[in-house]
């Protein structure tokens, strides 16, 4: 007697609907993975600018910090400013210092100030157009020693996941860095 078997139907492959689903969900899942991709390249660039203002401001400190016979003196001046492309506030910090440019030991205190003060701000303009320093000093060297604080601000692109969350006319944020020191 013959045995009766039962049929079971075999798999036939894939539906056309279930293979765009599938690439539906693959494609949203790669857009996903290249947004990350560019926020992560956007926020490295914004990290390696804080990093450099963060060298330039300690390359200020530095020559403050080397020529204490003015930054350290009761003649500091008042606080004063520096932005890309203007000058110094205070009249000695921009002073003209072209016939002292190549001093090394003739340099007067005063002069050498000015020459720091003016290249660190070329190099910052030079690196950071939009770039602004606030450099306030306090003068009580008889009871404490003499400390500054240099506030540096810069405009900086804003990153956003969607553009729900920026404003588009204002995609800029502007960034402050300060630090404190005791030339």
């Amino acid at each position: 007697m013959p045995v009766k078997t039962r049929c079971t139907p075999t798999p036939a492959g894939f539906t056309l609907i279930e293979v765009m689903i599938a690439l539906v969900v693959t494609a949203t899942g790669l857009l996903g993975v290249a947004k990350i991709q560019a926020a992560a390249i956007a926020n490295t660039k914004i990290s390696g600018n804080r990093a450099l203002i963060a060298l330039q401001t300690g390359s200020l400190v530095s020559v403050m910090h080397a020529n204490p016979a003015f930054w350290a003196s009761a003649t500091v001046p008042d606080p004063w400013s520096v932005k890309a492309g203007v000058a110094p506030s205070d009249p000695v910090l921009a002073a003209d210092v072209s016939a002292t440019a190549n001093c090394t030991v003739t340099c007067t205190p005063p002069q050498l100030a000015a020459l720091d003060v003016q290249e660190w701000a070329a190099s910052m303009a030079a690196q950071f157009p939009t770039y602004e320093a606030k450099i306030n000093c306090t003068k009580y060297v008889i009871i404490q020693p003499v400390s500054c604080t240099v506030f540096v601000s810069w405009d900086e692109k804003a990153i956003a996941i969607n553009q729900a969350t920026v404003d588009l006319q204002k995609q800029r944020t502007r960034e402050t860095f300060s630090v404190h020191l005791q030339p």
